[in-house]
């Protein structure tokens, strides 16, 4: 007989040892929905305990559906795209067929619309070589679009289907089945590695099963570099945070004690850029000099990364990196935001550790001035 699993995170439930993942204190019955332990208490309390899945093991576990499947359902956080584009969630986008979600519309400024984001996705996947079935643009946070989500899986499976939401960790996985449901059955909540194991809820009166997955673990993340506490901060929970800079000469932006960049002079254009940063509400930014920057780094003037994890975040290696970015093109830092240019061309000396990755890619907002 299968053993009972935990409905929030899919792990198979015990009742033996409160130190091993699946404990929970209660008499475990066959119909009845059970939570295991850490769940409950992520549900009720916000409190969090952490597990000790590997990337190694998030990606046995999704793979090991890849035969029971026919739909791929992809969510990918808009905030912060590139750093949710992981590669291996792309290789499954090429092998199934799949509606790609794109979620935390709420987070975007107004001015940009849900179609411009559409367009924008669909370039973005073309160049990746990968044509979905259709793109919705959702806010689980209140719902917004949401049901157009089973709306196209109606479509194009009135008979029922069986289909795993994939994507990697925060990017509101869990959110979209509990929507899809009409209810709270995943667990959801602000830390990564919540899933722990595939988990398969029914779409009530329909034939439409979904599998809430693991999140994949992708590299180059800046939040993945800090303590749970300091990782938060990355994650943006209102609109995200702009603001926009005339490009002075030598002046340097820190942002936090996590990086920082200097405004370089371009000898062939006698032009003042105008730029935009982006990042959650609470990533402080800070316009300076180089030798004050040095300074403030060594006193740690910035409380992120915090106390308890800004000594190990110092040992991450820096490198240093030259861009040069022209009007209507970003600069994007993985996990923590991106640099938006109205006016260029910006060139920029980054120093920044080797871990988290960089690219460049066209506006996806473009900045005010």
């Amino acid at each position: 007989m299968a053993q009972k699993k935990c409905v929030g995170c899919g792990i198979e439930l015990q009742n033996k040892d409160a130190n091993v993942v699946g404990y929970t204190p209660k008499e475990i019955k066959k119909n009845e929905d059970m939570y295991c332990q850490r769940c409950f208490q992520l549900n009720h309390y916000g409190k969090h305990s952490m597990n000790t899945l590997t990337r190694d093991d998030y990606r046995k576990e999704v793979n090991s559906l890849m035969d029971e499947v026919e739909l791929a359902i992809a969510v990918f956080d808009i905030i912060d795209f590139e750093g949710s584009f992981d590669d291996e969630i792309l290789d499954i986008l090429r092998e199934k067929e799949s509606i790609v979600v794109i979620n935390k519309l709420d987070l975007i400024p107004e001015e940009k619309h849900p179609s411009e984001v559409a367009n924008w996705i669909k370039n973005r996947l073309e160049e990746e070589s990968i044509v979905p079935l259709d793109i919705a643009i959702v806010s689980t946070k209140n719902g917004y679009g949401v049901n157009g989500i089973f709306k196209k899986i109606k479509h194009f499976y009135p008979d029922g289907v069986k289909a795993m939401v994939i994507g990697v960790t925060n990017v509101g996985k869990s959110s979209v089945i509990n929507r899809l449901l009409g209810k709270r059955i995943t667990t959801v909540s602000k830390y990564p590695g919540t899933t722990l194991k595939n988990n398969l809820n029914i779409i009530p009166l329909t034939n439409i099963g979904l599998y809430d997955t693991p999140g994949l673990i992708p590299k180059g993340r800046a939040s993945d570099l800090l303590c749970e506490c300091c990782a938060e901060k990355l994650i943006p929970s209102s609109e995200i945070s702009r603001k926009t800079y005339k490009g002075e000469i030598n002046k340097v932006i820190m942002i936090g004690n996590m990086l920082k960049f200097k405004i370089l002079e371009d000898k062939e254009e006698n032009i003042k850029p105008i730029f935009s940063i982006f990042a959650a509400k609470d990533v402080p930014f800070h316009v300076t000099n180089a030798e004050r920057a040095i300074e403030l780094e060594i006193s740690n003037y910035f409380d992120l990364p915090c106390s308890l994890c800004n000594e190990e975040y110092k040992k991450n290696k820096k490198v240093k990196k030259f861009f040069k970015l022209n009007t209507g093109e970003e600069l994007v830092f993985k996990g923590l935001g991106w640099i938006s240019v109205k006016k260029g061309p910006l060139l920029l000396e980054v120093v920044i550790p080797e871990k988290i990755d960089t690219l460049v890619r066209k506006a996806f907002i473009n900045p005010k001035r």
